[in-house]
């Protein structure tokens, strides 16, 4: 009797059906913590490069643009804002995450980090002419000089000392740090808000 019951069709179901639940409850288990990782590396991604972002921003404000007057050193060294725009590969992930204000607020910070990165780009690419053009000239000045010298070596010492003692400002556009100062103003910190602790909680 008892063989039979185990061999039965019932219970052969009963073993058939537990053994299929038990493979969606592992396949979904699977699937959530999948998700689950995904969210919280989104989180962690965007956190760091927030920080990098303000911290890039920061410098480019207290160091790059004095009084309305850009200054080329500080902005020729400035770091990129962000090289990468990591919430438009990660936004779809933290939408329904977060709060729509959280989200609304993290957006907006993108964006205006971008905007001021194109600012940036633009006076950096000014500032790179303006050097190519003055080592042309240099080299222009050093030939024409060895061409004509008698003493060739010191011609182009003296050409040298009179580039490295010469101070000639780049030349850019008063709209470039007027964009600049325009998009700066836009900019608040996020780590300070709500946003970023709502943030920080899905790491």
């Amino acid at each position: 009797m008892e063989n039979t019951f185990w061999d039965s069709n019932f219970f052969q179901t009963v073993v058939m059906i537990v053994s299929v639940i038990a493979t969606i409850v592992i396949a979904l288990w699977k699937f959530h913590s999948h998700k689950r990782k995904e969210l919280s590396n989104a989180a962690t991604i965007l956190l760091l490069q927030i920080d990098d972002i303000e911290r890039n921003i920061e410098y480019v404000m207290s160091e790059g643009i004095i009084n309305g007057a850009l200054q080329e050193a500080p902005m020729h060294y400035s770091a990129i804002i962000c090289e990468e725009n990591q919430w438009n590969k990660y936004s779809h992930l933290i939408v329904g995450a977060v709060s729509q204000e959280t989200f609304e607020k993290i957006d907006a910070f993108f964006k205006v980090a971008y905007r001021i990165r194109e600012q940036q780009i633009y006076i950096k690419q000014k500032i790179q002419q303006s050097i190519d053009s003055k080592v042309w000239h240099y080299y222009n000045a050093a030939y024409m000089q060895v061409s004509n010298a008698e003493d060739p070596i010191q011609s182009v010492k003296t050409i040298h000392h009179k580039f490295n003692s010469m101070s000639v400002p780049t030349f850019i556009q008063l709209e470039f740090a007027n964009g600049l100062e325009k998009t700066l103003r836009q900019y608040h910190r996020l780590s300070d808000g709500t946003a970023y602790l709502e943030l920080k909680k899905l790491r």
